[in-house]
């Protein structure tokens, strides 16, 4: 190991090569929070991770592969954030757990819009991150931001605090209305959009709220 790698890695347990790779990831997450895809380079990322610039490919086949890596594990943990948050079915008042919910879809869609807008430029990457993150075997993938979401409802409604609407398209209303409500943030100034997710939770509810039979 050269000198400068074993610096890198100095005071890390375990295998070095499984720690330079993950401080390289570390170190191209980081600048993606900073700048646009297309602007980072090799040399960005090996500065970043305090190795030389051929090191990355003793790890990856390629600029595009670390970056992609770094984005998907971002995108897997804002989705672990959102399963932590979510309320367990059948505890509380639904309406306030609903509320909860869509605030977290509101926090992921704030952090995740700008990752899938810095990929607008780079198609190729746009295509291969969208792919990963539904992959059938990825458990935290994109898709399990909507199956979390439509499990929840559909446990509640089997509990009978929702009517038994269709529990895949109120997911699909909440998803999108708050997704909706960042982007439209991410458009210009104005007040906080996410002061509307009590009224967009409301109005789900009411038109989900088991009827009251007539006597």
């Amino acid at each position: 190991m050269s000198p400068r790698r074993a610096k890198a890695v100095a005071g890390t347990t375990g295998d070095p090569a499984a720690a330079l790779r993950a401080q390289l990831v570390d170190a191209a997450e980081t600048l993606l929070s900073e700048r646009r895809v297309a602007a980072i380079t090799t040399r960005d990322i090996a500065r970043a991770a305090g190795v030389s610039d051929g090191v990355l490919y003793n790890y990856f086949a390629d600029k595009n592969e670390l970056l992609l890596t770094a984005l998907v594990r971002r995108f897997t943990r804002l989705v672990a954030e959102l399963r932590a948050a979510l309320p367990e079915p059948g505890t509380g008042a639904v309406e306030a757990n609903l509320r909860l919910l869509a605030r977290s879809l509101y926090d992921l869609h704030t952090v995740a819009l700008p990752i899938v807008g810095s990929l607008l430029a780079e198609p190729e990457l746009l295509h291969r991150f969208m792919a990963a993150i539904h992959r059938p075997d990825e458990p935290l993938g994109g898709k399990q931001i909507r199956d979390t979401v439509v499990a929840y409802l559909a446990a509640e409604q089997q509990a009978g605090r929702l009517a038994p609407a269709d529990p895949g398209a109120a997911a699909d209303l909440l998803i999108g209305a708050t997704a909706t409500l960042v982007f439209t943030g991410h458009l210009g100034p104005g007040p906080p959009l996410v002061e509307r997710l009590p009224a967009v939770v409301d109005t789900l509810v009411r038109g989900l709220a088991p009827q009251r039979r007539r006597q």
